[in-house]
């Protein structure tokens, strides 16, 4: 159904858009031709740039003959990625509200399209967009003019950059012929041998499947959190993490940045560029996105913890050549290139801006002009805390700034890793909703404030810290009210992260309301009860909970079975009860990741009892089901 809305609304029906919108006329592209995802587009006539703003729901148009931007027009909640068609519409994937927002004419139409839309690119007609359904785990197919879903793919956990790219050869009479569709998953996955590799899916521009490219590890690390793509003619160039979760921890090593070269046609990846090798350039950290010259021989990367645009020359595929880093604003996310690659385009999350960089003499370093495109919406205190944890550059979070919260906790989730740490092997946990989850913190319940994370950034991170003074020890003397720093932190992890959206048509409607009885006449609700889906609680007040110098809330502590051999020195105690809010965003599932999905849990034998395979099935549907719009279990 749309929905329209604007200055116009009442005045305009959608005939009469589409009228306008068929009466002018679409180049036909090139066989270099592709559109891309990004929170940054630059308009077709080269003459204006739009950019989302997700934490105000609205997008901004920047004039670039005068480098002035226009008052920002109102989109769907967390608008995440833009594009804009040949006959100028303006088209918003809102990542919250699950919906397309597309602006023509001074009206706004709504599109609906499922849950979690994050990757969002066009056909060269501007007719179709292409939608990453993150949560589904779906590509949809969009008929911009009937506002239809002319097409559906699966294509597994987790997709989010996309690429729409033309596959090479003659245009042939209709410009949409010839496509391939080409989608990242933010995730690795396991590979033919097990090992974790990242994957992008190729698709046709009908959505039938194409293939798959796999990104091979590295040798110290895998590809992970794979956030931008992008084509040109036989290659697909992603940037993505590298992540070694084995210790010894280092700059180079545990977290760091890559560019890989992909041949679309055999999957092969082709370049494998590291960024974090001392021998090629400086730490970096937060890769986020990554955009190409039109003749594919130069790439400009967004590095988003350490706000630097960082430019690669790829003439030789084998071999690429540092060209050098430019300043930009906090936390860049996007990047747009004019025509004549002479001038990058940042989007920079935080400052709240776009960067207009000169790129045309790589020794000519120089910020460029800032354009502010949206007011603030934050309060100071968020603010500040929501730049802490983007801010691999601050040198009180990370040593070299090589790392920063973000780098595991991508927007607020779990990278999908077992790190093994000093307590244990540990699945990175997500942040959202923490303030109903805990305290206490950590699988092994060894923090009671949020402010006991001030560890993990002097211990893992190899920050200088936020305090003044030596932190108090964990469980002990509360650190909270001895920094302004780290308690801007703290209030952000507590409150900045919404649960993402499940996809509630990925399942019969009727298997999970099945599924939410076999929940309850099991008794899950035992344990994960209450508004945070677990029966956490702190037994006493912050820094009284391990009074002998324990190093656990051992009342916190459930024994589900799942500690043994290679568990590390915590864990013989039990485990916290995890969330389940959110559950489809966070497997694998137990303390060291070994459930592959629900079903490996609901077969261990703390969860295995008498349910039957359907039953198993519908409760497994209802799980994955579960978001914040979930009534709870008292």
């Amino acid at each position: 159904m749309l929905r329209l809305r604007g200055r116009s609304a009442r005045a305009w029906t959608l005939a009469a858009l589409l009228v306008v919108v068929a009466c002018r006329s679409v180049d036909p592209p090139t066989d270099a031709w592709s559109s891309r995802s990004g929170p940054i587009a630059l308009a077709p006539d080269g003459r204006a740039l739009w950019v989302v703003n997700p934490d105000a729901d609205s997008v901004t148009r920047v004039d670039l003959d005068g480098l002035v931007a226009d008052a920002p027009l109102p989109v769907g909640s967390e608008p995440w990625s833009v594009v804009v068609a040949p006959d100028g519409r303006v088209v918003v994937a809102n990542r919250a509200s699950g919906d397309l927002t597309v602006w023509v004419a001074g009206t706004r139409v709504d599109l609906p399209v499922g849950a979690e839309p994050a990757g969002l690119a066009l056909a060269p007609s501007g007719r179709y967009a292409y939608v990453a359904l993150a949560s589904a785990g779906r590509v949809a197919k969009v008929d911009l003019e009937s506002g239809a879903i002319v097409a559906s793919a699966e294509v597994g956990h987790a997709p989010e950059a996309l690429t729409v790219f033309r596959a090479g050869g003659a245009v042939g009479a209709w410009p949409d012929a010839g496509l391939r569709v080409a989608v990242t998953h933010l995730r690795a996955v396991a590979g033919d041998g097990g090992e974790p590799e990242g994957r992008v899916t190729l698709l046709d521009g009908d959505l039938a499947p194409v293939g798959e490219a796999a990104i091979a590890p590295y040798g110290f690390g895998f590809a992970n959190l794979l956030t931008g793509i992008a084509a040109h003619r036989d290659r697909l160039w992603v940037v993505h993490a590298l992540n070694d979760p084995g210790p010894p921890f280092g700059f180079n090593r545990t977290v760091s940045a890559a560019l890989s070269g992909v041949a679309w046609e055999s999957g092969a990846a082709t370049t494998r560029l590291h960024l974090n090798d001392a021998d090629f350039s400086t730490p970096v950290n937060g890769p986020r996105a990554v955009a190409l010259t039109a003749d594919g021989a130069t790439a400009y990367l967004v590095l988003g913890g350490s706000d630097q645009l960082m430019g690669l020359d790829l003439r030789d595929p084998r071999a690429p050549r540092l060209l050098g880093f430019w300043p930009t604003g906090a936390n860049p996310r996007g990047v747009a290139l004019s025509p004549d690659g002479r001038t990058a385009y940042v989007m920079n999350h935080l400052s709240r801006d776009v960067s207009a960089i000169d790129v045309s003499d790589p020794r000519n370093r120089r910020a460029g002009r800032r354009v502010p495109v949206v007011a603030e919406t934050l309060s100071p205190e968020m603010w500040f805390g929501k730049r802490l944890f983007h801010h691999a550059a601050d040198p009180r979070m990370s040593t070299l700034g090589w790392i920063a919260c973000a780098s595991c906790h991508l927007e607020g989730g779990s990278d999908g890793t077992t790190w093994l740490t000093p307590e244990g092997p540990r699945q990175t946990m997500p942040l959202w909703a923490l303030d109903l989850t805990g305290p206490p913190f950590h699988a092994s319940a060894t923090r009671d404030e949020v402010q006991d994370f001030h560890e993990d950034v002097e211990r893992l991170m190899r920050g200088a810290g936020l305090l003044a003074g030596v932190a108090n020890p964990l469980l002990g003397t509360p650190n909270g009210g001895r920094s302004e720093a780290l308690d801007a932190l703290a209030e952000f992890v507590l409150h900045g992260f919404r649960v993402p959206t499940a996809a509630t048509d990925a399942f019969p409607a009727a298997a999970v309301a099945r599924g939410r009885e076999v929940f309850a006449a099991a008794g899950c609700a035992a344990c994960h009860g209450g508004p945070g889906w677990t029966r956490n609680a702190l037994p006493g007040p912050v820094g009284t909970l391990a009074p002998d110098g324990g190093l656990v809330v051992r009342e916190a502590l459930v024994d589900v079975g799942t500690f043994g051999p290679g568990s590390g020195p915590l864990g013989a105690e039990g485990f916290k009860i995890p969330t389940l809010l959110g559950l489809h965003a966070t497997a694998p599932y137990f303390h060291d990741g070994s459930a592959p999905d629900l079903e490996a849990v609901l077969a261990h034998p703390v969860h295995a009892g008498t349910l039957s395979g359907a039953e198993v099935d519908d409760l497994v549907a209802f799980l994955l089901s579960i978001d914040d719009r979930t009534p709870m279990f008292e």
